[in-house]
């Protein structure tokens, strides 16, 4: 056996070392919801400086799951959401390809993430 040795009669058995790992943890909490045609999924990031406290802005995560594969995309712009909710027609027409269930469904999200302050 390669991993003993003897000394003075006593044997002995090589330890192993775990590695070292260094982890970047990042914290975040999330809300989303799914139907047959679309996933909207958003995240808050924790602001690591400030115990409890998240970044004011948030990210969505968009799945069009019409056509496979999946597209998906990330809107983090949160004055753009806020617009889609105002129907602000810039905002409305980066909605084209979404169709009147998508932008319904994306506004009824957003109304939800405004309530909680997301947005």
């Amino acid at each position: 056996m390669q991993n003993r040795i003897q000394i003075d009669g006593v044997w002995y058995v090589r330890e192993q070392q775990e590695p070292e790992v260094q982890l970047d943890i990042t914290r975040f909490k999330g809300m989303v919801t799914e139907s047959d045609k679309y996933c909207f999924e958003a995240t808050k990031i924790k602001d690591g400086s400030v115990p409890g406290k998240y970044y004011d802005d948030c990210d969505i995560e968009f799945t069009d799951k019409r056509v496979k594969p999946w597209k998906t995309d990330l809107w983090d712009n949160n004055a753009w959401m806020r617009g889609v909710l105002d129907n602000n027609p810039e905002s409305l027409a980066e909605l084209d390809n979404l169709g009147p269930q998508g932008e319904a469904e994306l506004k009824a999200f957003l109304k939800v993430l405004k309530e909680e302050g997301w947005i």
